[in-house]
């Protein structure tokens, strides 16, 4: 298998090349929100990145996508995939995906997600992903990752008139090394291009996995001049078609906690995921959020 720096790095330009040409087509109808977008929107919220504690070093489902993009090429496998997830008894986020990491040398996964705030605004994001193992460098893994949103600027729920709606653009690189077995360090570097007027984000973690026995995660995130939020996620496998997971994270700018536990049943063919998560930061106190993936070929439920 012969993979090389230089793909990577002419995928990144045509990549960025791309987003910057459809960012100037629209920027006569651009208006920036106003208002930070929902969190939700960009938050790497799949039912597998809550309970590995974000994962950002071992995160493997199509959660990479929007967390850190090489985690699409640790696992050699097709999927297709769906998250639903809500609070109290009304849907606040869908999202589906397509992942294939096992019939090419680049890893790409597509992704669409549909966002519903407390005020009633949707905002739709589209999602690409790439990653390549270079070999060459002792197994490291680039990846590259963008989103086209069209998003709502927010309103009261009071508000008669529909909030406007504006499209942006966000781009996104990250990296995954082995330093041993069952050892990662994995860093991203969000909003590197971004029109949406979100702020940039940079985070790195660490993973240690035991096959049979456990997975831990810890990740750091950063925005442009503090730490924003460490999260910590242990998962233990009882049985091979069972696994038990919680994570934890803290907000040290809002003194803020978030907890999550959940449960993967899974087969050679499909994986189940259910997670509940507790934030003091939403009203609802609670959110729930189902996952189903579906294994098409490749490493078929493995870790």
């Amino acid at each position: 298998m012969t993979i090389s720096v230089i793909s990577v790095s002419n995928l990144l330009n045509k990549f960025m090349t791309s987003t910057l040409s459809l960012a100037a087509v629209s920027q006569a109808s651009v208006a920036l929100a106003s208002t930070p977008l929902t969190a939700d929107l960009w938050a790497p919220l799949g039912v597998t990145a809550i309970l590995l504690g974000g994962g950002r070093g071992h995160v493997t489902d199509f959660s990479a996508a929007d967390n850190n993009p090489a985690g699409i090429a640790l696992q050699k496998t097709y999927t297709v995939s769906g998250e639903l997830g809500w609070s109290g008894q009304k849907a606040r986020q869908a999202e589906a995906a397509a992942c294939d990491s096992a019939t090419s040398e680049l890893a790409a996964c597509i992704k669409f997600r549909q966002t519903q705030s407390i005020t009633g605004a949707k905002d739709r994001r589209y999602t690409v992903g790439f990653a390549e193992s270079l070999q060459q460098m002792g197994g490291m893994i680039l990846g590259v990752g963008g989103d086209y949103v069209q998003f709502a600027k927010e309103r009261s729920s009071g508000a008669i008139s529909a909030p406007s709606t504006s499209i942006g653009q966000r781009l996104r690189v990250g990296l995954l090394y082995p330093l041993s077995e069952g050892v990662f360090i994995g860093a991203n570097s969000d909003g590197l291009y971004d029109s949406t007027g979100t702020e940039a984000a940079h985070g790195a973690g660490l993973s240690v996995v035991s096959g049979k026995y456990f997975l831990f995660n810890g990740d750091l995130n950063f925005g442009p001049e503090q730490l924003k939020n460490a999260v910590f996620g242990v998962t233990v496998f009882p049985r091979d078609f069972l696994d038990l997971a919680v994570s934890y994270g803290y907000d040290p700018r809002e003194s803020r906690h978030k907890t999550a536990a959940g449960v993967v049943v899974k087969s050679q063919q499909a994986r189940l995921l259910y997670s509940v998560v507790r934030s003091d930061s939403v009203s609802s106190k609670w959110v729930q959020r189902v996952g189903i993936g579906i294994f098409m070929a490749g490493d078929t439920g493995s870790r």
